[in-house]
């Protein structure tokens, strides 16, 4: 049997959005400046390689929980995330994070990206390594765990795809409550 150790541009993506939306947990008075280098890198990587309904769902999901903490910060209000963000139990190794950071610069160095998209990957992949701890775990990683984080990417996208539609769901039902 065959271990994957190189991540999908759509599980490095998956694996960018988790951050990002994690990242907002500590969110108090104002959103991260990363967040929007976070979305553009998301964008530009669903754009360079062509990611379709997985790259427009992870942007639909980061985008949804932007807002949300945003209305937390303006109003108060802490609406909970759409998915479980404790169900991905595995963090990246060095192997996976540096796998990533190969995949940015890689990206980022494609013709189709635009010298701002370019800045966000790099910056994604510089704030992504410091968040995950890559100084350290290259001094202890045994084994690559690609696979089994590739393998939770995956089942989170499944879970994120769920959010998405029972928000959209309730919006409309809230829609309509209001219209009558």
């Amino acid at each position: 049997m065959k271990i994957n150790t190189r991540f999908t541009p759509t599980e490095a993506c998956i694996l960018i959005a988790h951050e990002a939306v994690s990242m907002l947990d500590a969110v108090q008075t104002a959103i991260p400046q990363c967040m929007k280098e976070f979305r553009t890198a998301l964008e530009a990587l669903a754009t360079v390689h062509d990611l379709g309904k997985d790259g427009e769902t992870l942007l639909a999901w980061l985008d949804t929980e932007i807002a949300n903490a945003e209305r937390f910060v303006t109003e108060g209000i802490n609406l909970p995330y759409l998915i479980d963000m404790e169900s991905l139990a595995v963090e990246p190794d060095a192997v996976a994070q540096m796998d990533l950071v190969w995949l940015l610069f890689e990206t980022a160095a494609a013709e189709k990206c635009g010298p701002e998209q370019r800045q966000a990957l790099v910056n994604t992949a510089q704030t992504i390594t410091e968040m995950c701890g890559l100084g350290n775990l290259l001094m202890a990683t045994l084994e690559p765990n690609v696979s089994k984080l590739a393998e939770g990417l995956n089942a989170e996208l499944d879970d994120i795809r769920v959010g998405l539609q029972a928000n959209a769901m309730e919006c409309a039902d809230s829609a309509q409550q209001e219209i009558h």
